[in-house]
């Protein structure tokens, strides 16, 4: 992995994502680019505005989030014990009318290997409707995303908590695995699955799959739950016994329609107080 991005709405949950990467892309060695991305949209909507007005308003704009954005990624390079900012550390300030579009653009253009950004979550209609950025981010980007709870303080993974419902685990491992070997971490694989459900019978496969596999640090652990609460709850509860220092799951492409109505595990989760970040994967199929 040589190249991060990291969007930053300029808050204290960017910050947070910011200092993250920082201590990721030191394991990873790789460089950072950072993104404040001005929605347009906000200044089209304002009424009586001329096309010269537009271009004004967004270069005043531009002129003071690249500050704010600068002043931002090096206080936090001192707060890790950086004097300067690092050589090859790119700080972009742009203006576009969909703002996650636009990251996912820039996250292909500078060769991004992984997208990590804060979370705030949505509540009501809002969430409903528009989600969060984080969750739009995920259900759109075929570059992993790692998302970021505000507060969160880095934790080496010596081990990764994979959430899998095993229909593809062989498919999934092969892309999760190199992320383990870089940050040195194994990878725990829970399943949770109802007693009644035929997703269970995929167990001896994913048994097979480990046990062939050359990367020894595999374990998978198997959670037979109640169906008298859906599966998130129960994904909280396990989590909050073992505090993992990263969760994986992957998750489905749906369109507009699958998302306002049934909804994914994985975005919701993005919504929700996990205390620990997520990293998504795109399903390949």
């Amino acid at each position: 992995m040589k190249t991060i991005l990291v969007p930053s709405d300029l808050s204290a949950n960017s910050a947070t994502a910011l200092r993250y990467a920082i201590r990721l892309g030191l394991q990873f060695k790789a460089r950072l680019v950072v993104l404040h991305c001005i929605p347009v949209l906000n200044y089209r909507l304002t009424p009586i505005i001329s096309k010269k007005q537009l271009e004004l308003l967004l270069k005043e704009e531009r002129e003071k989030a690249g500050k704010k954005l600068g002043e931002q990624v090096a206080r936090t390079y001192r707060y890790l014990g950086f004097k300067k900012i690092p050589p090859g550390t790119m700080i972009l300030v742009e203006a576009s009318p969909t703002v996650v579009d636009h990251c996912i653009k820039t996250a292909n253009h500078s060769g991004a290997h992984l997208i990590v950004m804060g979370t705030h979550g949505a509540g009501g209609l809002k969430k409903y409707i528009f989600g969060s950025t984080a969750s739009n981010m995920i259900s759109r980007s075929a570059i992993p995303v790692l998302a970021i709870p505000g507060g969160h303080r880095f934790k080496k993974a010596e081990t990764i908590l994979f959430a899998s419902d095993l229909e593809n685990i062989g498919d999934e491992l092969s892309r999760l695995i190199p992320f383990a070997k870089d940050i040195k971490a194994g990878i725990d694989i829970l399943h949770m699955y109802y007693a009644t459900d035929p997703v269970g019978m995929n167990i001896p496969k994913a048994e097979s799959i480990i046990k062939e596999s050359s990367f020894k640090k595999l374990r998978l652990v198997k959670c037979k739950v109640s169906p008298e609460y859906p599966i998130q709850i129960h994904l909280h509860e396990y989590l909050d016994k073992h505090k993992p220092a990263l969760l994986v799951m992957f998750s489905k492409k749906r369109s507009f329609w699958n998302k306002l109505f049934s909804g994914s595990k994985t975005e919701e989760l993005t919504n929700e107080s996990l205390g620990v970040p997520l990293l998504s994967f795109r399903k390949s199929v």
